[in-house]
């Protein structure tokens, strides 16, 4: 019995050798070491398109954020001569308050509070014309 059994696994082994080899003979045969121009074609255009979508999708990033950046360039722009004139504006009031303020302590003393009270409204009116401004400008 173990005789029946050591000549079928040497069958089985033999076959399956024998199969591999076939295959193997088989797979080597038609490759020479080269490739059909038609497959190398087919691939560079493959890569070539690849390519120029690829190209095209930087070129439309690079433009958009070129656009955003000068949008955020015109908007400091604006912001910076928005708060120019409100800080002018704001100096001007101030010297014109002061020289209210100045003509009126040599007569009275409680037109000292009153003038206080003017110059810090002019202030806050300032302000808060300038942060309209800004709203305006960032919406």
């Amino acid at each position: 019995m173990e005789r029946v059994a050591g000549i079928l696994k040497t069958l089985v082994f033999l076959s399956l050798f024998i199969s591999s080899v076939a295959f193997a003979q088989e797979a080597a045969a038609p490759s020479d070491g080269m490739v059909p121009a038609a497959d190398v074609a087919a691939e560079l255009s493959v890569r070539d398109s690849v390519m120029a979508a690829r190209e095209n999708a930087c070129k439309v990033e690079t433009d958009s954020l070129r656009t955003a950046v000068e949008s955020e360039q015109a908007k400091s722009a604006n912001w910076e001569q928005s708060y120019n004139t409100v800080k002018q504006d704001n100096s001007v009031c101030q010297q014109a308050l002061r020289v209210a303020i100045d003509s009126r302590t040599n007569k009275d003393g409680s037109v000292k509070k009153e003038a206080a009270m003017m110059s810090a409204s002019s202030f806050l009116g300032g302000v808060l014309m300038g942060m309209l401004l800004f709203w305006l400008i960032l919406d």
